[in-house]
């Protein structure tokens, strides 16, 4: 924290230090740039205040010059720290709400230039920007759906905000380095520098938890659903990885443990839905059920995904001694070959019998 209050006072101290000198004839846009960082001190640094830097910026970006560029380039990467810190230690939910719609947007856009007779801008580069009214929600299918679909549509929605917040501070990253290097004021205050060596130490820790993200966001650890599958009725959930764990909100219990985490999973409610791999033997599958019914859940579902992008989510209803008999198939057979069959077979929300 230390750290960057010196940052902030850094960038407050530099406001006539970086660029060249200018009369008020030929300002550039540098004293409407200086009071609307001003404003975002004042504002207390929030991800809202951020936000609304950025959008001045960019208003003013029209009428700046080259050197008035690089500094709003330079200085609202620096600031975006201030935000990103605030909430780094948080569930990603939480950081979600606090930086999808406000600090992302900037950080994933391309770098602030003042415009120029041959330079033109990408205009695609809007729509990494949200739209009226969209949520954050929204907003991040979009993103993987569209300009960052080489980024994250192979990735289901409830991981999205993970996997975009390691690229928005990769690429935040990259463009600190580029804005302290490209500034020859810089090269005499250190504190550009430490601004640099904590984009990196973000960088770092995101390197350290993303390929284990990507992987367990990869739509084909669920089942594909089809025509049988129904709406996703919001159950308390569980996955049960490959060794047979149970796994509630990241908490591992052993398979011994298995019923009783069930049971306390399950709380009031007689339903659970069970993420389970496609791959998983029916023989496998049949055992997981028994252990949910002794934990007390009656009704036992299954969730899957829908064939495309976004992945929906998807649930068959499942059981033991009833419902919907797929012929021929084996206790080798996978569950994904059980669903399969039973959407040839059955309607909408039939239940799939397990033998």
């Amino acid at each position: 924290m230390m750290r960057l209050l010196s940052l902030l006072a850094l960038v407050a101290c530099s406001q006539q230090k970086i660029g060249i000198t200018r009369d008020e004839a030929a300002d550039y846009n540098h004293a409407e740039l200086v009071q609307a960082i001003d404003k975002f001190v004042a504002s207390k640094k929030t991800p809202q205040a951020y936000s609304e830097l950025a959008k001045q910026a960019l208003v003013l970006r029209d009428g700046m010059d080259r050197s008035v560029g690089e500094e709003a380039e330079l200085k609202l990467i620096v600031l975006a720290l201030t935000p990103i810190e605030s909430v780094k230690d948080k569930p990603m939910a939480d950081q979600v709400a606090a930086l999808a719609l406000t600090v992302w947007p900037t950080l994933l856009a391309p770098e602030i230039e003042a415009d120029e007779i041959l330079f033109k801008r990408d205009p695609k580069a809007a729509d990494l920007f949200p739209k009226g009214g969209e949520v954050a929600r929204d907003y991040l299918r979009r993103l993987c759906g569209g300009p960052l679909a080489g980024d994250c549509k192979q990735v289901v929605p409830e991981y999205q905000g993970a996997v975009i917040a390691a690229l928005a501070i990769h690429r935040a990253t990259e463009r600190a380095r580029n804005a302290v290097a490209d500034c020859m004021m810089c090269a005499t205050e250190p504190g550009w520098h430490e601004a640099v060596r904590l984009w990196e130490q973000l960088d770092r820790d995101a390197t350290s938890w993303i390929d284990d993200i990507e992987r367990k966001a990869d739509p084909a650890n669920w089942p594909t659903a089809g025509i049988a599958g129904v709406a996703d009725p919001g159950l308390p959930e569980a996955q049960i990885n490959s060794t047979g764990e149970v796994v509630i909100a990241g908490r591992r219990s052993a398979r011994h443990d298995r019923i009783e985490a069930l049971r306390e999973l399950r709380g009031e409610n007689r339903a659970l839905a069970l993420h389970l791999r496609p791959e998983l033997s029916l023989a496998q599958v049949k055992g997981v059920l028994a252990d949910a019914r002794k934990s007390g859940a009656n009704k036992i579902a299954v969730i899957a995904r829908a064939p495309q992008y976004p992945w929906e989510r998807r649930v068959y209803w499942l059981a033991e001694k009833v419902g919907q008999r797929a012929a021929n198939l084996r206790p080798t057979d996978s569950l994904q070959l059980l669903l399969h069959t039973v959407d040839h077979v059955a309607s909408p929300g039939a239940v799939a019998r397990v033998d």
